[in-house]
């Protein structure tokens, strides 16, 4: 009886601890390509790239499969060799976890660039949306002058979105 009133209490741990690393890693990324942007005095931008598990360099559809930091000198969506370098990469979410927007209703998929300023230019939010309906979502939140910050329970996440 004790081993089936602990194992909800578990997922959620296991949930809160994924969503913890996950969003730590993501807003770091940002952070980082703020600090580089200003740092080179170029842009710097983060995408979502599976370029941790295919090797392949170049951003993809949603931050759900990872993401990649690079110098992005013409603000494009792709890393051009002898031009761009990669600053940093991250790995896919576990299965059942997904980066949506603050609606919840779409996959986060935008470029997000800092200029030389350190500014991005635009409000945007990487929310992290567990597998659960208990556990509430990390969001990473970037304002218009390029600061991010965590938010818990930002957005809304939708079931099977």
């Amino acid at each position: 009886m004790t081993r089936s009133l602990a194992t909800p209490a578990v997922g959620k741990f296991v949930h809160e601890l994924t969503l913890q690393q996950y969003s730590r890693g993501l807003l770091g990324a940002v952070n980082l390509a703020r600090s580089e942007a200003i740092l080179r005095n170029t842009t710097v931008s983060v995408c979502p790239s599976a370029q941790g598990d295919s090797g392949q360099l170049s951003c993809t559809d949603t931050y759900s499969q990872g993401w990649m930091v690079f110098v992005n000198a013409d603000r494009d969506r792709d890393v051009d060799a002898g031009e761009d370098e990669v600053l940093r990469v991250g790995p896919a979410l576990p299965y059942g976890y997904r980066i949506a927007n603050r609606s919840g209703t779409a996959e986060a998929s935008g470029l997000i660039s800092y200029r030389s300023d350190g500014s991005a230019r635009r409000n945007l939010t990487l929310q992290i949306c567990p597998p659960d309906q208990q556990t509430q979502s990390l969001s990473v939140v970037l304002n218009i002058v390029g600061r991010a910050r965590l938010e818990r329970d930002w957005g809304v996440c939708e079931v099977d979105a």
